[in-house]
């Protein structure tokens, strides 16, 4: 399946304990949460192809030991403000269990305000990347908690109305 609006993979590559990496994680995970919710896994590399792009390659499993599940989720949680409730991290062991080689399925939420990553920015998820969000775009999530959510639907009528043609119906001047 490519990648999309509700999807990303990332390989082992992208889980690292330096400052960039929590950043990068921090981007993509809020990124989710402040669009519509998707799902990041982690220890699955993509094409370097540009016509195979966004396409998973193959398996590129993650050293357990040294990123455990409570390790990412403790990076997740101390990165993004406010913390995104709800956040559902699946291990899928690949090897043998003395091997410690995972992948991370990262099941993220829609926000009910925006979040904010470790560099202070806010981001969304647009098509295959993280974009940097405008203000009014951060101001329409924060209002997300705040605003009435209002439903319309149409359903079709069962009667027939008529149109009586000799009454004059002339708006605003116009017509007739």
């Amino acid at each position: 399946v490519e990648e999309n609006t509700h999807l990303d993979y990332k390989g082992a590559g992208s889980l690292g304990k330096s400052d960039g990496k929590r950043v990068e994680l921090s981007k993509d995970v809020s990124a989710f949460a402040n669009s519509d919710g998707g799902t990041i896994i982690y220890g699955i590399k993509e094409f370097d192809e540009s016509d195979k792009r966004h396409l998973p390659e193959r398996i590129d499993p993650i050293d357990g030991k040294e990123f455990s599940k409570e390790w990412l989720e403790q990076v997740i949680n101390s990165t993004i403000s406010p913390r995104i409730n709800k956040i559902k991290i699946t291990p899928i062991q690949i090897d043998k269990p003395a091997l410690n080689r995972v992948v991370y399925v990262v099941q993220i939420p829609k926000g009910i305000t925006a979040h904010q990553a470790k560099d202070k920015r806010y981001y969304r998820r647009f098509n295959f990347e993280s974009q940097a969000m405008e203000d009014w775009e951060i101001k329409d999530i924060i209002n997300r908690q705040t605003k009435t959510n209002i439903v319309i639907s149409f359903e079709p009528r069962t009667s027939v109305e008529t149109i009586d043609k000799t009454t004059d119906n002339t708006y605003g001047g116009l017509g007739g």
